[in-house]
């Protein structure tokens, strides 16, 4: 459920943006805002409490935004979070933003796990040899995942493809179990 009203206000926030398509430094802002959140007890008890009044909540919103040097519309859309109780919900906007903006942009997210850390000509490959896979422009987040005894795995979406030696040794086990 949180999930759907996240989408919500991150569509409504993404329709406010389209006008200018400035989606890279809103979702900048917004991320940096739900780092202060996270790392922030203070600021989660400040938002999340019930008894505090709305002004004292949007002053101190208005103040770290301002410290940050958010924009005029991040700030009005953490107003409209604040305002309507769901600042607990800002780490789904952000990732629900992300993914819209994205979309509207032409942007594939594509997440990489290898067993050892990768060149820099191995990423830049890996980023070309994606971008013609997918006809788009590509984000990569490079993982090491230690379980993986070498190959890569990547996920686009919902979408594996899995290249590691532990996937292919799983693929040949299932081919022999089935004759």
């Amino acid at each position: 459920m949180s999930i759907a009203v996240a989408n919500r206000y991150s569509r409504a926030l993404a329709d406010v943006v389209a006008k200018t398509g400035d989606y890279r430094t809103v979702l900048q802002e917004l991320a940096d805002f739900a780092a202060a959140y996270r790392s922030s007890p203070e600021l989660r008890e400040v938002c999340d409490t019930p008894a505090l009044p709305l002004g004292g909540k949007l002053a101190v919103i208005e103040a770290l935004t301002k410290r940050l040097g958010s924009s005029h519309v991040t700030l009005n859309f953490l107003r409209v979070l604040a305002s309507h109780y769901r600042m607990a919900l800002i780490e789904h906007v952000v990732e629900s933003f992300r993914n819209i903006a994205n979309e509207r942009l032409g942007v594939v997210q594509v997440k990489i796990s290898t067993a050892a850390d990768l060149s820099k000509e191995e990423q830049e490959l890996l980023r070309s040899r994606f971008s013609e896979l997918t006809r788009k422009q590509t984000e990569i987040e490079f993982h090491l995942d230690h379980d993986l005894v070498g190959g890569i795995v990547a996920q686009i979406g919902s979408t594996v493809y899995d290249g590691s030696i532990r996937g292919r040794l799983e693929r040949i086990r299932e081919r022999l179990m089935q004759q």
